[in-house]
């Protein structure tokens, strides 16, 4: 049994392609769960995102939104996809598995899929170019013994740099997340052979990182652990206190 990671953009007619076509320079993440679906928007231009969550509330989508530190918004959505055709609805049909989040950047969709069959990949492949353009980015095969722990790891932490992870992976090591803290930035900035200020600096920026990459994952699980009758209903659009005010 073979694995295969395939990564490949698309474009077709599917409402968050089409929103991040008119909205370029900014990317759009999307994690879909059961009937719901969430969408983050890491960027501090608020004028887009003003634009970006009329859209949604226009299109009665939004069930609760959030703000973060760093001026991006979440947001917490009914389902699209019974309405419209994600990437979803393209990719498991033919036995593929998506690796969240499919992102949405300046007209096209983003993703990475895994597939145990070549056949199958080609199948979706032939879908996916009836429903628009499809280009791809990168197809190699992988050990199974990445499963199946490594399908979410490039979504966490693609985004830290070598020194980053470092920073994170010492202080693990030597005890500064223990409770109580074994030692503190300066010892182990010792022991990575910098100062105390560029350690920090680093360990800071690959905390934040880490943390907006697990906060979508937090947000649906929280949100799950509500009974059904505390969620609001589908098609329901329910305005939230903006947490970024």
């Amino acid at each position: 049994m073979n694995l295969w990671e395939v990564s490949f953009r698309t474009q077709y007619e599917y409402p968050f392609i089409e929103m991040s076509g008119r909205f370029p320079g900014t990317s759009m993440s999307l994690w879909c769960i059961w009937n719901r679906e969430l969408l983050q928007i890491p960027t501090q231009n608020k004028p887009m995102l003003d634009a970006v969550e009329k859209e949604l509330k226009k299109g009665g989508w939004i069930i609760e939104k959030w703000g973060d530190d760093h001026g991006g918004r979440t947001f917490f959505l009914n389902d699209t996809c019974a309405k419209w055709k994600s990437i979803w609805n393209i990719v498991e049909p033919h036995e593929c598995l998506l690796a969240p989040p499919a992102v949405f950047a300046d007209g096209w969709c983003y993703s990475r899929v895994l597939s145990f069959e070549e056949s199958a990949t080609r199948a979706m492949f032939k879908e996916l170019q009836a429903n628009g353009r499809t280009e791809l980015i990168s197809k190699r095969e992988l050990p199974l013994s990445v499963l199946p722990s490594n399908v979410w790891v490039h979504s966490l932490f693609s985004d830290l740099t070598a020194k980053q992870s470092d920073a994170l992976l010492n202080a693990h090591r030597l005890g500064y997340y223990s409770s109580p803290r074994k030692v503190g930035t300066e010892d182990v900035a010792k022991s990575s052979g910098v100062s105390r200020s560029t350690y920090e600096e680093h360990l800071r920026k690959a905390e934040n990182r880490v943390m907006d990459a697990l906060i979508p994952y937090l947000q649906l699980y929280a949100q799950g652990q509500k009974t059904p009758e505390t969620l609001p209903l589908k098609g329901t659009a329910v305005e939230a206190p903006d947490a970024a005010a």
